[in-house]
């Protein structure tokens, strides 16, 4: 048991670290109190926000428009990327319009999209999407060319179709790529909501940011940035479970 809870705090031992440090400079008085407070004043403004309705109100929109956005992208992205690694004429068309849009900061687009869609959750929800499109697809284009074609020459011996060789060998052997590219996606997509808010938006984790800012007590502030990356670390890990249930032999 004792080794066990070992462990764990080893595995958080650089978050044990950054926190001490953390204490020092505050403990020292390096900086002021007012811009570097203790991490446990944090922390308690942290709790205190954690039980306002301010928080949840905001977060649930924010999580809404995180979720419809990654499971868009990985609705189109998964089989773009799959069709990609078996279709010359699709890997052709695709490529040239990956290598060009990578590179964009989608972020510039968000005004012309709130031109278009308006400054509502539609123009947030399309970024999120564009931003999460790439890694999905990229990684899941160069996981399915990596697997083996033995597997589906085999398969098709056996008298598979294409459905049942895409559902049953081609999905299956390329998932370990498909989840980390969900992986990579999951956080951006939090970051865009976030961002969006910040710079249009009277709800959301963003709008309340901004607002905490407004305020000019720098303790809210960094209460807030902690709730929101103990929010994204909640959302891997929930993508952790997720992946070793549905991919258990990797």
């Amino acid at each position: 048991m004792f080794k066990r809870i070992w462990n764990k705090v080893l595995d958080y031992q650089s978050i044990f670290i950054l926190l001490i440090l953390w204490e020092v400079v505050a403990a020292l008085g390096i900086m002021p109190e007012r811009l570097f407070p203790s991490m446990f004043v944090v922390f308690g403004v942290a709790y205190d926000l954690a039980l306002s309705s301010m928080l949840w109100d905001n977060l649930s929109v924010t999580m809404v428009r995180v979720l419809s956005g990654f499971t868009i992208s990985a609705i189109i992205g998964v089989p773009l990327g799959i069709m990609m690694s078996r279709f010359n004429l699709m890997n052709k068309l695709m490529q040239p319009m990956l290598s060009i849009g990578y590179p964009i900061p989608r972020v510039a687009l968000y005004p012309i999209l709130v031109f278009m869609l308006g400054i509502g959750s539609g123009s947030k929800i399309f970024l999120i999407v564009l931003e999460c499109l790439f890694p999905i697809i990229i990684n899941t284009y160069y996981g399915a060319l990596r697997v083996n074609h033995i597997y589906l020459w085999a398969s098709q011996n056996m008298g598979a179709n294409h459905y049942k060789m895409f559902w049953k060998v081609l999905l299956p052997a390329t998932a370990p790529a498909i989840f980390t590219g969900l992986r990579i996606a999951l956080p951006l997509a939090l970051i865009i909501s976030i961002l969006t808010e910040m710079i249009s938006s009277t709800e959301g984790m963003g709008y309340l940011l901004s607002f905490m800012s407004s305020s000019l007590v720098q303790v809210n502030v960094l209460a807030t940035v902690l709730l929101i990356a103990i929010v994204g670390y909640l959302m891997s890990i929930i993508l952790d479970v997720i992946q070793k249930k549905f991919v258990f032999w990797h």
